[in-house]
């Protein structure tokens, strides 16, 4: 009777851990599927500068799919083009506490036992838990990586025109619409995952000698390189004195490489008061490489109302579908025995109503003020799988963002902001559950003009830090990045 109830509960347990993996896409050895379609890429170097405050940017084309309605500020043919080279640094720290009972465990995760000699057992009786376990390979918990690109981020073209005695402004460009580049890893994944606290603990041996608990020790990567660009138009105008709307579109089209690998460290076997290491699952490697194709449609309308000393404005992003077609190639490799398949397949998700809103406040003369707050309920995107589930995986993730222009000469101008970021999903053992990770992004910059060209230069931080809880371990994670874009504008009057 009392095996039949600890069979039923760990079944309760295996089937609540499949429920929360689907929720809940970052962490621990989460497949690669849709990570990275997020990252949305702010296409102006003078928006970045000024803390992504849209409505603090005129005469720029670069706005063309954040905010169209600010081109009606545009005056004269323009023509865009822009880059962008950043540094990244991302690493992961674990450190594990003693566990009563199992003391040589943290030791083996963190792969000190190589400074414990082997007891001497002639002095004592054997007890099986004498023995230092010790691993079969020379992988360390903790790893770092840098990434140094560059990025073409868009090519522009503006040209306002006249009809019906009304002006207009209409706008075509490609852009790097999403940064697609995602890395994870992690040297210690233990399945199923002792120390885990949601949605319930792992139960360990209870005291008896005949009870068990075993889990398969492995190193687990993934990584995505690629981007989704964006190719469409704009057009613009005025209702009235000091409102202006605009509508842009714009088809998505983009190619991501992507690579998983899954290598087996061993086996644990936990014994009520001891564990022990052996090779099973050791060198196992199943090795996952590929491409993802995807495709999607995106559209914005914004509004501006522009008053004498401030201004108020609106963008809003209707529902849009983002399709992937993927191509996977899997190899499995062990001792014995090798063998290699192939899936192919699709799936898409679907974002909801998306918006931002936004003033501007003149401060001074030759100095504004901008906030901007940019509603993102990603809670309700839903991501519908090739076996056609659907789920809701992502959190909702609203940030909010100011910026100052400071114009102290006719040719010059100096921008700075700060604006919040989060991420669509929560840290492993999340103290608050449902809350992102969030960190800030600094920016700095200025533009230049002279003749007809207008340069603008634009410089940022980022500090993204977040911490997975187990009850064994933590692990801190980090990602620093310094980012520089540049954009050059070419202003030419067609009117002689």
């Amino acid at each position: 009777m009392r095996n039949n109830i600890m069979r039923k509960f760990k079944i309760l347990l295996v089937i609540l851990f499949i429920c929360y993996f689907v929720s809940y896409p970052q962490g621990y050895d989460y497949p690669l599927d849709i990570q990275g379609v997020n990252h949305i890429n702010s296409l102006s170097a003078s928006l970045r500068a000024a803390g992504d405050v849209s409505i603090l940017i005129q005469n720029d084309a670069g706005l063309l799919f954040t905010n169209p309605a600010m081109l009606y500020s545009i005056k004269n043919l323009q023509f865009s083009i822009g880059g962008l080279q950043y540094y990244s640094k991302s690493s992961q720290v674990q450190h594990y506490t003693p566990l009563k009972y199992y003391s040589n465990f943290s030791l083996l995760m963190e792969g000190l036992t190589g400074l414990i000699s082997d007891p001497d057992t002639s002095l004592s009786a054997s007890n099986p838990g004498d023995t230092v376990q010790r691993p079969f390979d020379s992988i360390m918990p903790n790893w770092a990586r840098s990434k140094n690109p560059f990025i073409p981020v868009h090519l522009i073209a503006a040209y306002p025109f006249s009809l019906f005695e009304k002006k207009f402004v209409v706008a075509a460009g490609a852009v790097n619409y999403i940064d697609l580049n995602h890395y994870y890893q992690n040297n210690n994944v233990l399945s199923p995952p002792i120390g885990s606290e949601r949605p319930v603990p792992v139960p360990l041996p209870p005291n008896n000698p005949d009870s068990t608990f075993k889990t398969l020790w492995s190193q687990y990567i993934r990584s995505r390189e690629g981007s989704i660009r964006g190719y469409g138009l704009s057009l613009t105008s005025a209702l009235s004195e000091n409102i202006s709307i605009g509508v842009s579109g714009m088809y998505l089209d983009g190619k991501s490489n992507d690579f998983e690998q899954s290598l087996g460290r061993g086996r644990l076997v936990f014994y009520y008061n001891y564990f022990r290491l052996d090779s099973t699952n050791f060198n196992r490697r199943e090795i996952k490489t590929g491409t993802s194709e995807f495709k999607g449609y995106e559209f914005n309308l914004s509004g501006i109302y522009s008053g004498k000393n401030v201004s108020f404005g609106f963008a809003i992003k209707p529902p849009s579908t983002i399709k992937r077609d993927f191509n996977t190639n899997i190899l499995v490799e062990s001792r014995d025995s090798s063998y290699s398949t192939q899936t192919v397949g699709s799936d898409e998700i679907k974002l909801p109503w998306r918006g931002a809103v936004m003033m501007s406040i003149n401060l001074l003369h030759n100095l504004r003020l901008g906030l901007e707050y940019e509603y993102r309920p990603y809670e309700n995107m839903k991501y519908k799988k090739s076996d056609g589930n659907e789920s809701n995986p992502w959190l909702s993730a609203s940030i909010f963002k100011a910026g100052v222009l400071y114009t102290p000469l006719s040719w010059l101008s100096l921008r700075a902001g700060m604006r919040g970021q989060a991420e669509i999903f929560e840290p492993e053992g999340n103290p608050l559950p449902g809350e992102p990770v969030r960190y800030s992004i600094y920016s700095a910059g200025f533009g230049i003009s002279y003749a007809n060209l207008v340069f603008n230069l634009t410089y940022e931080y980022s500090a993204m830090k977040y911490q997975d809880m187990w009850q064994t371990n933590v692990n801190f994670n980090k990602e620093f990045r310094n980012s520089l874009m540049a954009d050059l504008k070419i202003i030419i009057n067609l009117i002689e």
